[in-house]
């Protein structure tokens, strides 16, 4: 990819680094330039801005082409220098490095053309020797009366003869293509050339289009030149694309001599003389044309008091570095927590300074440069598209990049929505980035694609990737799992990134997010009083200890000091010296805050409205008073402990659990304090992997909450029989040591089936320090709850129900004890009743009155079943 040990091609003059010579020798019938740059001026190394047309007569002439022939709508064949005239002239002096003759009797230019005296033509005069030229004229020189048929033949005789090495220039392809007066001769000499090329002589298209495969469209859309559209579409689809060419916006080099030519010519002043080398960069870096610079280069030394320096520039280009006086490597040091990252960097600056130092030395061969293209992972707001602008600048320094500049990359600039469109958009947006840097954050999202267009959008992108290795270098991010199924879902994508360049990005520390966000409100012009400074600490610090996978970093921390901002401005109002105060905290974020320490009575209420729950009420007393007790002391908080509920069904141990969520998150214990519902069904899976994917996306809904699972003995019930019931155990207790402090798990189930679950993994019982019993109702229980449930339904009861709704009780449980649900059956029971008594209210007729049958009679409790 560097240039250090490419041989400097001997020039004839000065040179246009946009203008790529190569593209002339590829040997291909016809060469066509594109991009951003066709329609531009140039500034070449003598710095001279000249137009295309003439910046194409330099680079041919230094390519020794002896005659150079344009041809455009309004001037089918012209010159821009008297050699190449006067060469295509009748008799014109051939060159003796390709004839031994001299002029011979004038004929015809065009092979095949008769007039009055046969081949003969009659000339007014002999033919001038050419002269050598180094510049072109300032006006072209037209054949005068030349019609486009005739033109067509004429440029077609040029191409076809040896005796004058020549080129045929379309400088405006799309005027002349589409707008010719003889499109079937045109096509037909392309016909012809394309079968006879070869002879050392070229013919040249300039097309202002962005990319190739606009190129070919337009060609497309004449329906005349079939031949050419074959070529441009094979040349697009091929390595290197030989024959082709992409004039970009100008490197900074060429800025800088556009720079000096303006301020010679103009007396434009420059602010500051040390900075110049970093503006005229930035400016290198930006896509635009050479026409706009100079544009806006005069408008700024016509306008009094200006000058060129960073604050022009940042103020013309958005997102301009030129104001920052540092360096890459500077800025990229004052980054924290990067340590990594700029340790890589570090090695590949070594490297490519020893490689020049053997160069120099003439103690090294070829120069294959290691691999450049970067992985970036790591959470939102990490830093990966600021290092990723970095890397353009950096790169660009170490001369393994022309121009260092940054596309960032959306799907929608890789991925069409339907067939044979996404290669193209890939292919337009890589060609945007050459020379440069291609970023592409949430880089999965090519792999994610059900349609299968991302894949396309891939192969385009893998193919890129090793054709222009001198010329792209690729930068992909994203969260770190998912850009590990990524770099694995293609096989090439994993040989073109190095394990070396594979960058973790880690989350920022509180201290460092404490400062970010401190910064922004003092950099809004908002001063925070200390008290509000040791509050936005803690908020910080707790948003830390919570994040999960998508938590923001800076990005979070902006908003965090925006939501800020926004309340102080909306308080103070005018009062701008007014400090930020603690009440400007916004009240989504003070749940982040420590909470005082709360009443366990109060906490605890709602347990009240449950029968039977002495025991599950003395554990959670305890536990609300040990987090008092620490609280009080300063000591820290509690890790929120996992649960056992040992109980036979219908004894409240799902309502249980939805109220720990609620006491935890009250206690502080838990910031969300939700309950995660789960179950064998939902954490095993059908195939191996399956299940510890489950698993772990159960854990992460219930982060900061609780993850609730009933009878989870049913997951060792397979254990004996190969299932993948250990499978989801194993993957639970990682999850839970992983994300302790942060998760509470329940699970819940028969005594002795629970002692089975423990006795399944060695790490269960150390885990599950709480257990949570629920006793059987006893039968007055049972009886409060059948009183509960049916004044929940607007009843009442007799007194004598209780007594034959009891013997009920009585009997089934006797009669199946281990299937006895407790407050499940008591609802089947009234379920019964309310069916007997809807009977009855039937067989009153229509004159029955419903008040008066909300009250149960014993003759609505149904005989036991047994």
């Amino acid at each position: 990819m560097t240039r250090l040990n490419k041989p400097a091609r001997a020039a004839a003059g000065p040179v246009v680094e946009r203008l790529d010579a190569a593209a002339l020798r590829g040997g291909e019938p016809f060469t066509i330039l594109y991009g951003p740059g066709a329609g531009d001026i140039f500034v070449d190394t003598a710095y001279q801005v000249c137009r295309l047309e003439e910046a194409l007569w330099r680079l041919l002439r230094a390519e020794g082409y002896e005659r150079i022939v344009f041809s455009s709508t309004d001037h089918p064949v012209y010159f821009r220098d008297t050699a190449s005239r006067d060469l295509s002239r009748p008799g014109g002096r051939p060159s003796p490095a390709r004839t031994g003759g001299g002029a011979g009797r004038p004929v015809m230019r065009t092979p095949g053309m008769r007039g009055p005296m046969g081949t003969l033509r009659v000339t007014g005069g002999p033919a001038l020797a050419p002269r050598e030229e180094s510049a072109p004229l300032p006006a072209p020189v037209s054949a005068p009366g030349v019609s486009d048929p005739f033109a067509v033949m004429t440029l077609k005789g040029y191409l076809s003869r040896r005796e004058h090495r020549t080129a045929v220039v379309f400088a405006h392809a799309e005027g002349t293509l589409r707008h010719y007066r003889a499109e079937r001769e045109l096509a037909g000499a392309m016909d012809s050339w394309t079968d006879e090329h070869g002879n050392g002589n070229l013919w040249l298209m300039v097309f202002r289009r962005p990319d190739l495969n606009e190129v070919a469209r337009f060609v497309e859309s004449c329906h005349a030149y079939p031949a050419l559209e074959a070529l441009i579409r094979q040349q697009a689809g091929r390595p290197g694309r030989p024959g082709t060419a992409r004039i970009d916006y100008p490197p900074a080099a060429e800025v800088e001599r556009l720079v000096h030519a303006v301020r010679l010519r103009t007396g434009l002043p420059v602010a500051d003389w040390r900075e110049l080398d970093g503006v005229v960069k930035a400016m290198g870096s930006h896509p635009r044309t050479a026409s706009a610079w100079k544009a806006w280069l005069e408008h700024l030394g016509d306008t009094p008091g200006a000058a060129l320096g960073a604050a022009a520039v940042r103020a013309s280009v958005p997102g301009a570095t030129a104001g920052d006086p540092r360096g890459p490597w500077e800025r990229l040091e004052a980054m924290p927590g990067l340590d990594v990252v700029r340790e890589r960097f570090e090695q590949l600056r070594a490297e490519v300074e020893t490689v020049r130092a053997l160069h120099a030395g003439g103690r090294a061969g070829h120069f294959e440069p290691p691999s450049l293209h970067l992985v970036f992972t790591g959470n939102p707001g990490t830093g990966k598209t600021t290092v990723a602008r970095l890397v353009g600048e950096i790169y660009r320094d170490l001369g393994l990049l022309e121009r260092g500049h940054v596309v960032e990359a959306k799907m929608s600039d890789l991925v069409a929505s339907f067939v044979g469109r996404t290669s193209e958009l890939t292919e337009a947006t890589i060609d945007s980035a050459l020379d440069g840097v291609l970023f592409i954050d949430e880089a999965y999202g090519l792999s994610d694609q059900r349609d299968g267009f991302g894949d396309e959008a891939i192969q385009a992108l893998l193919a890129r990737m090793e054709n222009d290795r001198a010329r792209l270098v690729v930068i992909v991010a994203g969260y770190p799992d998912k850009m590990r199924e990524f770099l694995e879902a293609n096989p090439g994508l994993r040989s073109r990134f190095a394990e070396d360049n594979i960058l973790r990005f880690p989350d920022y520390p509180p201290p460092v997010l404490h400062s970010i966000a401190l910064g922004r409100l003092r950099e809004r012009g908002a001063l925070p009083a200390p008290e509000t400074e040791t509050r936005l600490l803690r908020i910080v610090s707790e948003m830390h200890r919570t994040r999960d996978e998508f938590f923001g970093n800076a990005r979070d921390m902006r908003t965090l000091a925006d939501a800020v901002f926004a309340r102080w401005s909306h308080r103070v109002r005018g009062r701008v010296d007014e400090p930020v105060a603690p009440d400007d905290l916004p009240e989504r974020y003070r749940d982040y805050l420590e909470r005082p320490a709360p009443d366990p009575a109060r906490l605890l209420a709602e347990l009240d409205a449950y029968v039977g729950l002495r025991p599950v009420r003395e554990v959670l007393t305890g536990l609300a008073n040990r987090q008092r007790l620490r609280q009080a002391h300063g000591t820290g908080e509690l890790t929120p402990p996992h649960l056992l509920f040992t109980g036979p069904p219908g004894t409240g141990k799902t309502s249980v659990a939805r109220l720990v969520g609620t006491l935890f998150r009250d206690l502080g214990l838990l910031r969300k304090g939700h309950v995660v519902q789960a179950s064998r069904a939902t954490l095993v899976g059908a195939y191996l992997g399956e299940t510890a994917r489950l698993v772990r996306a159960a854990v992460q809904e219930a982060l900061d909450g609780v993850l609730f699972i009933d009878e989870a003995y049913s997951l060792v019930s397979d254990v004996r029989h190969g299932g993948y019931g250990k499978e989801a155990i194993d993957t639970l207790v990682l999850e839970m040591e992983q994300w302790r402090g942060r998760l509470s798990v329940i699970v819940a189930g028969y005594p002795h089936e629970m002692d089975t679950f423990l006795a399944s993994n060695a790490g269960l019982a150390s885990r599950f320090t709480e257990h949570v019993p629920f006793p059987h109702y006893g039968l007055d229980d049972l009886l409060e709850i059948l009183r509960r449930m049916a004044a929940d339904q607007g009843y009442t009861l007799d007194p004598e129900v209780p007594r034959h709704a009891g013997e009920w009780l009585r009997v089934v449980r006797r009669a199946d004890p281990a299937g006895f649900g407790n407050a499940r059956t008591v609802r089947k029971l009234l379920e019964l009743m309310e069916a007997r008594l809807a009977d009855r209210f039937a067989r009153g007729g229509a004159e029955a009155e419903a008040e008066a049958f909300t009250r149960f009679l014993p003759g609505d409790v149904p005989p036991p079943p047994y």
